[in-house]
């Protein structure tokens, strides 16, 4: 660019701009110096001109041929010179990258196991004392328990998941509250961890862990919210119960839920893998081809050739090629079960077919893609395995040939397992068919799901784990194309555009490169049956919706789905989760019906069902949405700026939905609701029906003789009296159970009038006269209080025209505001609106509705969903929800195996009671623990908790209560204490006190210490007598009184008499002689050697690990009193 000064002396002289760069050149070309050449010529200079004028006025020959060179150099620098040649205009667009590094993102991969019913409460008796020898200290005592797992919930929260867990140290009361420090997973330290990824709470007598002085300070993971209460709030008040649940029938804290959670390990990962193409195409990547205007006409064609490439649809010659053994072409039928289908991989070679088309581009590139996919699809065939053929599941049975080779045909037979659809293209146009990677249901392969109760429950939360996403790498940034873009429709060679304008200015345009992650859809539904019955049937427990998780980015998701199956008795269920094809999603859901999108930031939805007359509550984290073209398609496919980013789109979803919260109450809600036609009333047929028979009455039918429960009645305005009987001139509303009229029956349920059918006013026709209605089933149960809809127009945002239905929910004991949702109308998302705007709903004085300001909106993007190009400007539509890919750049997340995978199942049940976790005699010591999940803890294996001081008993030695790890002191407690020992069996009476006494004495002054837990049921004769040697007592019973004393002699400090010598009593002699048949051995030399003992103990680390030593012992040869 020129400067200002630059302009003006360009101006001034009469030159272009390209002349005066041209100036510029040659002046930085010259460097001041002469060639070599000019050695012998003189050097002329600009010097004084009395001296220059002196030497011509000479009229030398010598200034003649000077004066003759700078003539010659004068007229030279004069001429005009040629122009530089001009360098063709080139142009990068910009490249696109997305993260490639994410936050890690981890859950449990295991849970500790519950303890199981009649498990020995652990008794915990150690008493650590320390001795400090000069600088250093010496610990005793002091022991780490295994606790037991008692209640137990794990939660999803998107991007990880929590544990909630009771654990029992042991039989209270313990002396003093365990340090933080001395806690542990597995053999790492709680203290360790992250203080704001826990929280941590001691009972060291046992009850319920409360918000309080049972919190260690340590830890400071946020507290746990319940669901919002009030209108504005987005989250419930904080629990104060630790172990409470948040019951979806309570709506919020409840403290009467036994819970246990647990990691299966078998069948726990399902979704489809390792897709195959079914007639699909292959496509070069993507590139912006110009033809420049000077070109010569052969190379001219060589691009024509090219950009025809890039938009042929190349064949992978493989199919779905036969159903039941037949060849077809028809779309979307149903497989049945036990029917075989052939899936083939044909031999047809990619240069043959099309090898001379495309010279001298060659399509050796696009023979190697197709062959790699064939190979992979015969790979992914094996015999024995499970696929899912469109939506039917079916299992492989033979192959023509161990492995395909280009030269031959693979032929595979599925045989169906489970009916669904699937897509059939036969013979040779169904093996080089080339469609896109939604159009037809494609094969691949399925893992399925599994989950069974361990125990009959109310309730069995299964948490997910999911991994979805589409990745694209080294593929041209086609949303940076400039424009204009050639189509079927449209050539860019001759549209006004940059592309023209470097066609004709022989440029060049390369699109920049786009690696990045992209949105992905995967679905799966929900199946259900009783657990333990032969011959029981799955039954879908989904209402035919499929669950989908949405994901762009490696990271891992976790979501919920919680099924309610109260029954009494209660029962065990299984539970099953089936892959759904994308494809058929796009088929039959896409811009039709709502999809359920699992996410844990998403509102608490629910639904129910009822199979079999078994009813499944299911609730989840997420929404309810119809998937849009634009939802389903990513815009980095779109060529050329998007048509949102120039003129605005439609609202697609508001990202705020709720305020306040959606109270319930019991009543009657519909829950079957029949309408038979006339025909089917003229031919008898129908399943329900009210026949208002003008005065004479009405009758009643639920059902009919095929069709069970059946039942009918007639009602006659004499015989039976309701509040107000169907008859002429009576009103009649419809859907409202407490507006007459209506029956109740004694199976409990309600039948109202349904919508009006018919009315016959002439005699001796098919129907008699009268008017006949359907009619409708009512339960009562417990639901969502009916709201009060509200059209209101929403402001705000660079838009328009948008509109909303706003739900607003009053409490049903006050009828004050609650809480309302909100929900886009559909026709009315108005238009011009961008992602970046932010929207107001305004408040509803009537109904108290607050309103709700600065909600994210999502605009619909479906205007860029166009037909593949180059009928239209994309070239990928509908690429979030295939199921198979067309370029090799692109990889989703299904292709190497399944996205979904089971890492937790919540078994709840509700006692209607509270669960104190305490006995009447004695309190457990339980501790309580709120834990992130991270990389350090992705497995919860087993909790620890160290005691330095164990439960309180009847001290001996200083005759109080406290810990001890005095054993004589274990034993007096295990014989008298009525808590937890044998008071009503032997009790204090039995015990000699003084000699125990005497014995506890002696253990503190020798320093024997007897620190552990008793975990298991003992004999209590055996335990004492094994345990009581070690530390050098008898176990005596003295006048019918059991008692512990020392088996040493010892002064009056109780302290050990090493050097009194013990006088052995002869009291008989046996010899020969006084001996019958007399046998005398004698030691071997190795056995007379000195005695040696081995000893080991643990050494403790407080709050640590211990550490388990050995010392070895014998008699000193020196002194055969002492040991060494």
């Amino acid at each position: 660019m020129l400067l200002p000064a630059e302009v003006e002396l360009c101006e001034t002289v009469g030159i272009t701009e390209d002349e005066y760069f041209y100036f510029i050149e040659l002046t930085q070309a010259y460097n001041g110096k002469r060639p070599k050449e000019y050695d012998e010529i003189p050097y002329v200079v600009n010097g004084f001109v009395a001296s220059f004028v002196s030497f011509l006025a000479s009229g030398t020959t010598a200034a003649n041929f000077v004066l003759g060179i700078i003539l010659t150099l004068v007229s030279v620098l004069l001429a005009p010179k040629p122009r530089a040649p001009k360098t063709p205009p080139s142009l990068t667009t910009a490249g696109v990258t997305g993260p490639k590094r994410f936050a890690p993102q981890t859950g449990f991969n295991s849970v500790q196991e519950l303890a199981k019913l009649g498990e020995i409460i652990p008794l915990v008796f150690t008493k650590q004392e320390t001795e400090v020898n000069g600088d250093s200290k010496i610990y005793y005592g002091g022991v780490r328990v295994n606790t037991r797992l008692l209640w137990s919930q794990m939660l999803s929260l998107g991007s990880g998941q929590q544990l909630k867990a009771l654990f029992m140290i042991g039989l209270g009361n313990l002396a003093s509250k365990p340090d933080f420090a001395g806690y542990a997973i597995g053999d790492l330290l709680l203290k360790n961890y992250l203080n704001k990824k826990l929280a941590l709470y001691i009972m060291t007598d046992g009850g319920r862990p409360q918000e309080g002085p049972e919190k260690y300070s340590e830890g400071t993971l946020e507290r746990e919210h319940s669901r919002p209460q009030n209108s504005g709030e987005t989250q419930g008040p904080p629990f104060e119960d630790i172990i409470a649940v948040d019951w979806d029938q309570n709506n919020g804290e409840t403290n009467t839920i036994v819970s246990s959670a647990r990691t299966p390990n078998t069948q726990t990962q399902f979704g489809v893998y390792s897709p195959m193409p079914n007639s699909m195409r292959y496509r070069v990547a993507y590139e912006l081809v110009l033809k420049q205007k000077n070109l010569k006409d052969r190379n001219k064609r060589d691009i024509d050739t090219k950009r025809r490439k890039l938009r042929t649809d190349f064949p992978r010659y493989a199919s779905i090629l036969k159903y039941d053994g037949s060849e077809a072409d028809r779309n979307s039928f149903t497989a049945e079960k036990n029917k075989d289908i052939q899936y083939t991989i044909g031999d047809m070679d990619t240069e043959t077919e099309f090898g001379e088309d495309f010279n001298p581009w060659g399509v050796e590139d696009i023979k190697s893609a197709v062959d790699a996919s064939r190979e992979e699809s015969d790979d992914a065939i094996q015999v024995g395995e499970s696929y899912l053929i469109g939506s039917a599941l079916a299992v492989c049975i033979s192959k023509s040939r161990p492995i395909w080779t280009p030269s031959h045909y693979q032929d595979c037979v599925f045989r169906v397992d489970e009916p669904g659809k699937i897509d059939v293209r036969g013979g040779t146009a169904g093996l080089k068919g080339a469609h896109t990677g939604y159009q037809l249901l494609t094969i691949q392969k399925c893992a399925i799901g599994t989950i069974s109760n361990s125990k009959a429950c109310d309730v069995t939360e299964i948490g997910l784990k999911s991994k979805v996403f589409k990745q694209v790498t080294s593929f041209p940034n086609v949303n940076s194309h400039p424009g204009a873009v050639g189509t079927n429709e449209v050539n860019a060679d001759t549209t006004d555009g940059v592309v023209k304008r470097y066609n004709d200015d022989d440029g060049n345009i390369s699109l920049g490169g786009m690696s990045k992650y992209l949105t992905r859809y995967s679905f799966f539904r929900l199946q259900a049956r009783e657990a333990g019955i032969n011959e029981t049937d799955w039954n879908y427990i989904d209402q035919g919706v499929p669950f989908g998780i949405k994901g762009n980015s490696p990271q891992p998701q976790y979501n919920f789905i919680r099924i309610g199956h109260y029954s009494t008795p209660r029962k065990e269920f299984e539970f099953r989760f089936i892959p759904f094809p994308g494809n058929l999603v796009k088929e039959e859901f896409m811009d039709q019906l709502p999809i359920r999108i699992l996410s844990a930031s998403g509102k608490l939805l629910s639904y129910d069902v009822k199979p079999n007359e078994q009813k499944f509550d299911v609730f989840f984290k997420g929404s309810l949405e119809n998937l849009r073209s634009g939802d389903a398609s990513n815009t980095e496919w779109f060529l050329g700026d998007l048509p949102t980013a120039i003129d605005g789109g439609k609202v697609n979803n508001l990202l705020i939905t709720t305020d306040g919260f959606i109270p319930r109450s019991t009543r009657w809600i519909e829950i079957d609701r029949r309408t038979p036609t006339e025909s089917q009333i003229t031919s008898g047929r129908q399943t329900a029906l009210v026949h208002l028979q003008s005065t004479e009455g009405s009758k009643w039918q639920w059902g009919n003789q095929k069709n069970h429960p059946y039942w009918n009645e007639y009602i006659g305005n004499r015989n039976r009296d309701i509040n107000d009987p169907l008859r002429e001139g009576a009103g009649i509303t419809v859907g409202d159970p407490y507006k007459q009229p209506y029956m109740d029956r004694d199976d409990g349920f309600r039948y109202g009038v349904g919508p009006f059918i018919v009315e016959q006013t002439r005699r001796r026709q098919t129907l008699k006269p009268g008017k006949y209605y359907g009619m409708i089933k009512y339960e009562m149960k417990e639901a969502e209080v009916p709201p009060t809809v509200r059209q209101v127009d929403v402001t705000g945002g660079s838009g328009s025209g948008l509109k909303v239905n706003v739900k607003v929910y009053r409490k049903p004991d006050t009828n004050e505001y609650a809480g309302a949702t909100w929900e886009v109308v559909e026709g009315e998302r108005g238009r011009n609106y961008k992602d970046s705007d932010k929207v107001s709903i305004p408040a509803i004085p009537d109904l108290g509705f607050p309103g709700v300001n600065n909600i994210h909106i999502v605009t619909d993007f479906s205007d860029f969903v166009t037909s593949p190009w180059p009928e239209g400007r994309n070239l990928n539509p509908f690429d979030a929800v295939a199921d198979y890919y067309q370029y090799d750049s692109e990889r989703s997340s299904h292709q190497d195996g399944p996205e979904h995978e089971i890492v937790y199942v919540n078994e709840q049940s509700n006692l209607g009671r509270d669960i104190p976790y305490a006995f009447n005699q004695a309190g457990i010591a339980n501790v309580a623990l709120r834990l992130a999940s991270s990389k350090e803890w992705n497995s919860f294996s087993q909790f620890s908790a160290y005691i330095k001081e164990g439960i309180l008993v009847q001290r001996l030695v200083e005759d109080k209560i406290g810990p001890t790890n005095l054993f004589p002191e274990i034993v007096y407690a295990l014989l008298t204490e009525d808590r937890f020992g044998l008071a009503d069996s032997i009790g204090a009476s039995a015990v000699d006190k003084d000699r125990m006494t005497v014995a506890a004495k002696f253990c503190e002054a020798n320093g024997f210490y007897w620190d552990g837990v008793i975990t298991d049921k003992q004999n209590i004769r055996e335990f004492v007598y094994q345990n009581a040697v070690f530390n050098l007592l008898d176990f005596t019973i003295l006048g019918g009184k059991f008692s512990l004393f020392p088996s040493v002699p010892f002064g009056s400090d109780f302290v050990i008499k090493r050097d009194k010598v013990i006088k052995e009593e002869i009291r008989a002699l046996f010899t020969d002689g006084n001996t019958r048949n007399l046998k005398v051995s004698f030691l071997s030399p190795e056995e007379r050697q000195n005695f040696i003992g081995t000893v080991y103990f643990r050494k403790e680390i407080p709050n640590g690990f211990s550490e388990t030593l050995s010392k070895t012992f014998t008699i000193s040869t020196d002194d055969e009193s002492l040991v060494k």
